[in-house]
């Protein structure tokens, strides 16, 4: 009996330390990544930083893809509960089919934003995948959200029922662009803008960017005149 209750303690001890060199592993990559770049930072580089082997990446991990994707894990998995938390009480508050647009918004960006205060070296990293996509890389990236967007997508179809399946779409896609800029690039506004737009409380961004997002899931269809139509005007 009490060699098995010493097993077992044992046992505990092992999975503790595997788990506390599995998050320094999580930690150097994220640095790493975030400021050297994904394709630049090796997998020896992150070991170094970890003080660990090569043996417990290749325990943990298997590959630098299999590292990546643990890491996309770590901040995508919570930020998407999150969001669907969210989006449920709204269900529970306006009931299925009627979330008003800019509540649908605030569950889709908040923890986002949230994200961007809290995690700004996965930010970084988010962004040099948007910026120079790497095919392997950007499937990692992506197949992290198909679920919790086809939700969104479902939930802002019955919100916008003017709006046609093809236009919806296209504008999730500008929205999402829209979102994945501001996560990388927020901290650049103010210099760009000689100091006339400032990051201050999460809460301002988020407003700002759900009243612009609303504004052209809403947006009435658009036709920009042709040379023809400007050319009868002026007949």
């Amino acid at each position: 009996m009490l060699e098995s209750f010493n097993d077992k303690n044992q046992n505990r001890s092992f999975r503790g330390k595997e788990q506390n060199r599995k998050e320094k592993i999580l930690d150097s990559a994220e640095y790493l990544f975030a400021s050297k770049g994904l394709k630049e930072t090796s997998v020896r580089d992150i070991t170094s930083h970890a003080h660990v082997h090569l043996a417990a990446v290749n325990y943990h991990f298997q590959t630098k893809d299999g590292l990546l994707k643990a890491l996309m894990d770590r901040r995508i998995t919570p930020l998407n509960q999150q969001r669907l938390e969210l989006l449920d009480n709204y269900e529970n508050r306006f009931g299925k089919g009627s979330v008003p647009v800019e509540y649908a918004l605030h569950a889709l960006l908040a923890p986002g934003i949230k994200m961007c205060f809290e995690e700004p070296d996965f930010l970084r990293i988010t962004g040099q995948i948007a910026s120079h996509p790497d095919e392997d890389t950007y499937n990692i990236f992506v197949t992290n959200f198909e679920g919790v967007f086809s939700r969104f997508n479902d939930v802002l179809s019955s919100s916008l029922p003017q709006i046609t399946d093809e236009d919806l779409i296209w504008r999730i896609h500008f929205l999402t662009g829209s979102m994945i800029h501001t996560w990388t690039s927020h901290g650049t506004l103010t210099s760009l803008s000689a100091g006339i737009c400032k990051v201050g409380k999460q809460e301002d961004l988020i407003n700002k960017l759900i009243a612009f997002c609303a504004a052209g899931l809403k947006a009435e269809d658009y036709s920009h005149p042709t040379e023809q139509d400007e050319q009868d005007k002026e007949n």
